[in-house]
C-alpha cells in the first residue's frame, strides 16, 4: 500500500512494485489511471475521518499488506512570525498524523516479515530555516518510526526510514516558488526514479535508516549534535546551494 502515489517519486515507485510483482493499493483523492495490479482507494490525507475510512476499506478488502510505504508528503515555507495557521495544520497532518494514524489503522492487517517505510526528509535531521514547521514534523516522524521499530521487532515486521536528498519533482518547484531552501541545491536534485528504486531496495532488505550517501548520513547527524559544527558550515553550504540552484534554473524544461 503507497500513499503520496500520484507524486513524482510515488508515480516511479508503483511502477517499480508493479514490474516486481506486487499488487498495490494506492490511497489518493485524485482519479487515478487504471492499471493492471492497482487498486485506487478514495482517502484525503487531511481529514481523519476519510483516512478511518480508508483503513476499513483497505482492511476488509486486503487479505494482507506486506508493503506500507508513506510517500506522501508537503512543505509551506515560511517564517516564524508569519506562518499560516492552515499552513501549519496542513503540514503537520500531511507530514505526521496522517502517517501515524494510518500506521495504526492498518498494523492488524499486516503479517509477520511484513515492511513498513517512512519516506523522510534530511529535514529530520537537518534543521530548515525558513521551513520550521515541515523540519519539526519530519523531526516527529522519524522519532515515531525509531519507537515503532522496536515495538514490531517480536512480529518480525521491518519498519525503514528513507532520507533522500533533494528529488526533482512538482513539489520541490512548488517550494522553491514558496521560497525553499537553497540547501537542495548542494547536489544537483536526484531523479525521481534514483528515489523510487532506493525505496524498493528498503522494502526488500532489512535495513532501518537509509540515507543517500555515507557523507550525508554523518554530516548531518555531526550537525544535528553541533550547533557549532553547523553554523560554520552554513556560510558554505549557501554558497553551493546558490551555485547549485543557478545551475538548475539554466537546464531546459524536461518534456
Amino acid at each position: 500500500m503507497v500513499t503520496g502515489a500520484t507524486g513524482g517519486i510515488g508515480q516511479a515507485l508503483v511502477q517499480r512494485m508493479i514490474a516486481r510483482g506486487y499488487s498495490v493499493i494506492l490511497l489518493s483523492r485524485q482519479t487515478a489511471r487504471d492499471m493492471s495490479g492497482v487498486t485506487t482507494v478514495a482517502c484525503d490525507l487531511t481529514d481523519m475521518d476519510s483516512l478511518h475510512r480508508a483503513a476499513t476499506t483497505i482492511v476488509e478488502t486486503a487479505p494482507q499488506i506486506d508493503v506500507l510505504v508513506h510517500c506522501a508528503g508537503v512543505i509551506a515555507p515560511q517564517s516564524v512570525g508569519q506562518l499560516d495557521s492552515a499552513a501549519i495544520a496542513n503540514q503537520i497532518t500531511v507530514d505526521l498524523t496522517a502517517p501515524i494514524e494510518l500506521t495504526n489503522a492498518l498494523l492488524p492487517a499486516m503479517q509477520r516479515g511484513g515492511h513498513i517505510v517512512f519516506v523522510n526528509s534530511m529535514a529530520a535531521i537537518f534543521p530548515l530555516a525558513g521551513s520550521s514547521v515541515y523540519t519539526a514534523a519530519k523531526c516527529g516522524l522519524r522519532g515515531f518510526a525509531r519507537a515503532l521499530e522496536q515495538e514490531l521487532r517480536p512480529r518480525r515486521i521491518q519498519v525503514t526510514s528513507i532520507y533522500p536528498a533533494s528529488v526533482n519533482t512538482p513539489m520541490l518547484s512548488r517550494e522553491m516558488e514558496a521560497g525553499g531552501s537553497i540547501y537542495n541545491f548542494i547536489d544537483p536534485p536526484q531523479d525521481p526514479d534514483v528515489t523510487a528504486e532506493r525505496i524498493m531496495q528498503c522494502c526488500e532488505r532489512n535495513s532501518r535508516e537509509v540515507f543517500s550517501s555515507v557523507f550525508d548520513k554523518a554530516f548531518t547527524h555531526a550537525c544535528l549534535f553541533s550547533m557549532g559544527l553547523l553554523n560554520l558550515c552554513l556560510p558554505v553550504m549557501k554558497f553551493l546551494g546558490r551555485r547549485g540552484y543557478r545551475a538548475y534554473r539554466r537546464r531546459p524544461p524536461q518534456g
